[in-house]
């Protein structure tokens, strides 16, 4: 009788699998690549299956198409936090020599759905949740020290566009509506400075993205283990960019001291708008006349003159009363005081317009929209754990550098994914 043959669970090799770079999932990097492209990038994870049918013609469930995705941001995410480890054991570097001339960070956040584990099949307990994006922008350097646009541009100062600018940015800040998720879910551009050639402006050159669920507080170092691996701290000219929330000032305090600290214009805008037309409410012409001063005022970067303005508007109509309704004249004016007031530092715009540095935080918030295509969907819930592996594979595939053709050249063959994943014949 011949001796028992014993097989080792996970000593199946083979030397055609090695000579292909095939892991144990059973699939090539090149084709690993295309699964979590189409992951990352297509609508759903069921789109990604119907699309790596018909153009990879590769035979794939939805569920597998997940959890190779899935895992794959997973070990994304796990590089990250070995950068931030490093970072904060001072030992990460710079990936180029060369430092960017003009660097800016760009901060905000967004929204994504989540549900419950367990209890079944269905949704349960569906929530709101926030995300947190940078936005990590080198530019050209710009040329002479002068001011390249003295005069605010004329979107700002023709009322029609002004209003719906505001209803844009106000759609965006409020609560996830069914009219927000649709205006997010587009991928357009707001309405925005339109191009004047005549004008010299930077010309944007690489931009690379970090997403969380996490708090603020590991947030701020993967923002800064993502700068300091571009070489942002050695920029000749850098800075910040954010809506004057109030986790964006102490994140850039803590973690980007000697950068310029920016204002987003558009949401300063908003405020000034809101408080003119609140302190001439029903009367347009006195009402837009004093948003007009107040924005040209803004835009040259004269802040004491503007503070004066809202001072002045706060004591003729009053303080307003400790309960006072959010349409309140009273009260919005004086929410727009203390906004500039808290954000003056942050307005020396004519400045940051010579050092060639952006002015707007459009950036990040048309890069949440790209990431919103995919994770914001009125049909899509999210376990925690599974967004946060999405969010990774979305950024890589939405940065313009090189990092996913190095992830994929330089991994590990990984474990199988699924059931009795190419189990050997007995």
């Amino acid at each position: 009788m011949p001796p028992a043959v014993v097989r080792v669970a996970g000593s199946f090799f083979s030397l055609l699998d090695e000579r292909l770079k095939l892991g144990t999932e059973g699939y090539s990097p090149r084709l690993l690549a295309k699964i979590e492209y189409a992951g990352a990038n297509e609508g759903s994870f069921a789109q990604a299956h119907r699309s790596l049918e018909v153009l990879a013609e590769l035979s794939i469930s939805t569920k597998h198409v997940w959890r190779i995705t899935k895992r794959l941001g997973q070990e994304r995410g796990r590089q990250r936090d070995a950068a931030v480890a490093a970072m904060q054991a001072g030992d990460l570097r710079p990936g180029h020599a060369e430092p960017p001339m003009v660097a800016a960070v760009h901060l905000d956040a967004g929204k994504i759905q989540l549900r419950l584990a367990g209890g079944g099949s269905g949704v349960r307990g569906p929530h709101w949740a926030d995300t947190k994006v940078g936005c990590f922008l080198t530019y050209t350097p710009i040329s002479g020290d002068h001011d390249p646009q003295p005069e605010p541009p004329a979107v700002f100062l023709d009322p029609p566009r002004v209003m719906r600018l505001c209803r844009e940015m106000e759609r965006v800040r409020s609560a996830p509506t069914e009219e927000c998720r649709a205006s997010t879910a587009t991928g357009d551009e707001p309405l925005l400075v339109e191009e004047q050639p005549q004008i010299e402006r930077p010309e944007r050159l690489v931009r690379t993205a970090v997403a969380t669920m996490e708090s603020v507080e590991p947030f701020g170092w993967m923002v800064a283990a993502e700068a300091k691996a571009r070489g942002f701290y050695e920029a000749v000219v850098k800075a910040v960019l954010g809506d004057g929330g109030n986790w964006i000032g102490p994140l850039a305090d803590l973690h980007f001291p000697g950068f310029v600290q920016v204002l987003d214009f558009l949401h300063l805008l908003v405020h000034l708008y809101a408080a003119a037309t609140a302190a001439y409410r029903g009367q347009a012409r006195p009402a837009w006349s004093l948003y007009e001063r107040w924005i040209r005022q803004a835009w040259s970067g004269q802040v004491k003159p503007l503070i004066a303005g809202l001072q002045a508007v706060c004591e003729r109509l009053g303080p307003p009363p400790p309960k006072a309704s959010d349409d309140d004249p009273r009260r919005i004016v004086s929410l727009a005081l203390e906004y500039v007031k808290s954000n003056a530092h942050r307005m020396d715009y004519a400045t940051y317009r010579r050092t060639g540095l952006p002015i707007t935080s459009t950036a990040v918030e048309s890069l949440i929209k790209q990431f919103n295509k995919r994770v914001k969907g009125t049909e899509q819930f999210w376990l925690e754990g599974g967004a946060e592996a999405i969010l990774q594979v979305r950024a890589a595939y939405l940065s313009e550098d090189d990092r996913v053709a190095q992830f994929h050249d330089h991994r590990r063959p990984g474990r199988a994914v699924g059931r009795n994943r190419l189990r050997p014949a007995a």
